[in-house]
């Protein structure tokens, strides 16, 4: 149904505007990057207007390069052109974040479809770039070609003192830990597809419980990387393995268990948010645990650590990045297998991977 909708809107899209300007786009993108320049000077040799960007730096470098692509990662009908640039670059610091490193630089690329015009690409591109400025960031070049779906490819660049903070690194009685909240991204995406219907037919809704929904949806639709929290875990030597999650937990935990090492994690120590179990209370939506493990894209941190925080580590940790961490298991010596308790009892979820957009 989706996909036919979005048929339908393409079409429309075709016949009321017209084809992108590449070469306007191309100046604009020029402009705006000139807005990124004075973050990392030192870094930067030559950056947008020749063949290619030339970088120098005197720590490790650090690479990765992601994308988001219509009706796989976002739909039209549920974000606009701004947030889904601010997406695009997000999910892509959140790399960077999972490393214990520092976003300096990067590229983008730019997909274009012909039903879309040279003001919608030039809102992408400014939500792009306010990010870029927030978390001090410079693009130094990127390219732009036709497609028949839009697709934003960020490459970022970073920096950090070694080879950082690796995958794998776990061994027989980790602690596991997690940051922030796990489903936020899961509840945003459900309340935001199914909002006009649950404002429409959910007649006993309070004019406080649409706020609630519509707070919910605003806060929680982008995701938010870790960058500080990643730098400390690095900096203090608090991890030994560590890992983002944008597949679900269910999925991201064997990211960070050792080779021939399994899991055990309490499920009720999984933090989730307030607002989303007082929603789903609302909504009556039962069983909804199973999603929060396994939709994906919270992009928080989830590593492990030789032995327990002491109570003023975790405070420090809290204090200086601004976010709750929590344990929620420990790695055991069963081999590649996850076991989650719940109530004192194994605890078997329905969907355990991560589903993109249906």
């Amino acid at each position: 149904m989706l996909r036919k909708l979005q048929q339908i809107l393409t079409r429309k899209r075709v016949i009321e505007k017209e084809k992108f300007n590449e070469s306007e786009l191309i100046k604009y993108i020029e402009k705006a990057g000139l807005e990124t320049q004075d973050f990392n000077k030192n870094l930067i040799v030559e950056s947008i207007g020749d063949d290619c960007a030339v970088i120098e730096d005197k720590n490790k470098i650090l690479l990765s390069s992601d994308n988001i692509t219509e009706n796989v990662h976002f739909s039209f009908d549920l974000y606009d052109f701004r947030e889904i640039g601010k997406k695009s670059f997000l999910v892509n610091l959140s790399d960077i974040a999972a490393m214990g490193g520092i976003p300096r630089l990067f590229l983008m690329s730019l997909f274009i479809p012909p039903y879309l015009c040279t003001s919608d690409i030039k809102s992408l591109i400014k939500g792009v770039i306010e990010e870029a400025k927030k978390y001090e960031v410079s693009l130094i070049g990127g390219n732009i070609s036709s497609a028949s779906e839009l697709s934003v490819s960020i490459t970022i660049i970073g920096d950090c003192e070694s080879a950082g903070i690796k995958r794998f690194g776990s061994k027989k009685g980790d602690a596991v830990y997690v940051s922030g909240e796990i489903g936020n991204s899961w509840m945003a995406f459900y309340l935001n597809s199914n909002k006009d219907y649950i404002f429409k037919n959910k007649t006993r809704l309070k004019s406080s419980d649409k706020k609630l929904i519509t707070d919910f949806i605003k806060k929680y639709k982008l995701p938010k990387p870790r960058i500080n929290l990643g730098r400390k875990l690095f900096t203090k030597n608090l991890a030994g393995s560590l890992t983002d999650i944008s597949d679900g937990i269910y999925k991201d935990i064997f990211n960070v268990a050792g080779e021939g090492c399994g899991c055990r994690i309490n499920v009720e120590d999984i933090p989730v948010n307030d607002g989303l179990k007082k929603i789903a209370d609302i909504l009556n939506i039962e069983n909804y645990f199973d999603d929060i493990i396994s939709f994906g894209e919270d992009y928080e941190l989830l590593w492990t650590f030789d032995r327990e925080y002491t109570h003023s580590e975790l405070m420090e940790i809290k204090d200086s990045c601004g976010i709750n961490i929590k344990k929620i298991g420990f790695i055991d010596e069963n081999s590649a297998k996850l076991t989650l308790i719940k109530g004192g009892k194994v605890f078997m979820p329905e969907n355990h991977t991560f589903r993109h957009l249906e």
